[in-house]
């Protein structure tokens, strides 16, 4: 795999040195040195929590992550898979590494923002990113970096990598929704997440919270009518089995990757941070390729096997019904924006 050294970022939090002492007294000096002068005296097993199944392309590529990591530092840290949401879902995980827990979770910006960075609900507002090239361009601005930094002075949790890109996504359904009056009081499955709900009730559908987990039965038993996600994640949790019309809206680009929390990460020597930021990244890197070369496969997969069908959206209108969603990120749209070009 190829492994960028860049960073997402180099600035330290102003809270450092106070987590700092604190780990310290907690642990004693060798855990909590971040100096760069010497790691901690025994492994540190980390859990990794995800929610697609272990056969799933990010599945298959954090493996590879995991051994790198291992490898790199020299078996002072070992990361333990829990795919599937084998240990809670994306809201419960990212809470446990805002509470310090030893994990790096799964999450996209809107896990974040619910939370409490509200600033973060923008970066995964329907159609922000017009494609991938230009979520990677702010990934690399100064304006990711100043939020990324918030997050973690202020919740807790350090992004280790955002660039784990699966592709544009779409709605699933029974019937095509071509338009978004298509949507009118369809019982729609959403995450517990505002950013989800407040774009689907602009759309007109009524959003129906329901874990990742459970989504494949509730649209089997018609407690909802529709869901959202992209090709490939959608066809590794089987969704489209059950509700085989894609309607092709590309409405989020979500920004996806990894988090941990900022009371561990302040216990790893600089050596060992820079290799867990540079192998997700790298993961990201990775994953990002085969995503988008399975897509096409993926597609006539779905065709072939489930027999679904592929409609094509009225963007625009889709694109207008949304608008009102970033009415209350002022100029912040204005500077994301910027940033990604």
């Amino acid at each position: 795999m190829n492994r960028p050294r860049k960073l997402l970022r180099t600035a330290v939090v102003a809270t450092a040195a106070a987590l700092l002492l604190a780990g310290c007294s907690a642990n004693g000096a060798g855990n909590g040195d971040n100096a760069g002068s010497g790691g901690a005296a025994d492994p540190m097993t980390i859990k990794l929590s995800y929610v697609n199944p272990p056969t799933s392309i990010d599945g298959q590529i954090l493996e590879e992550v995991a051994a790198a990591v291992e490898e790199r530092t020299d078996g002072e840290i070992v990361i333990e898979l829990y795919p599937s949401g084998q240990i809670g879902t994306t809201g419960d995980t990212a809470q446990q590494a805002a509470n310090g827990e030893d994990i790096i979770a799964y999450m996209d910006a809107s896990i974040i923002a619910q939370l409490g960075a509200e600033d973060f609900g923008i970066l995964g507002g329907p159609f922000l990113f017009a494609n991938a090239d230009e979520a990677n361009t702010f990934l690399e601005s100064e304006v990711f970096a100043e939020m990324a930094e918030e997050a973690a002075s202020d919740l807790g949790i350090r992004i280790l990598a955002f660039n784990w890109l699966d592709g544009p996504r779409h709605i699933w359904a029974k019937k095509p929704a071509p338009q978004p009056s298509d949507l009118e009081g369809l019982r729609f499955r959403t995450p517990p997440v505002d950013v989800w709900t407040e774009t689907f009730s602009l759309l007109g559908a009524v959003p129906t919270e329901i874990a990742n987990t459970e989504t494949y039965s509730a649209l089997e038993q018609g407690v909802v009518d529709a869901a959202e996600g992209p090709i490939n994640g959608t066809y590794a949790l089987g969704w489209h089995e059950v509700a085989n019309v894609a309607t092709l809206t590309e409405h989020f680009r979500t920004l996806i990757g990894f988090g941990t929390s900022e009371v561990l990460w302040q216990r790893l020597t600089d050596e060992q941070r820079a290799i867990l930021e540079e192998e997700f990244i790298a993961g990201g890197v990775e994953a990002q390729k085969r995503y988008a070369a399975a897509i096409d496969e993926t597609m006539a997969k779905m065709e072939s096997e489930s027999g679904v069908t592929f409609v094509e959206a009225d963007i625009e209108a889709y694109q207008e019904a949304t608008r009102p969603f970033y009415d209350k990120y002022g100029d912040l749209l204005d500077r994301v924006r910027d940033a990604a070009k």
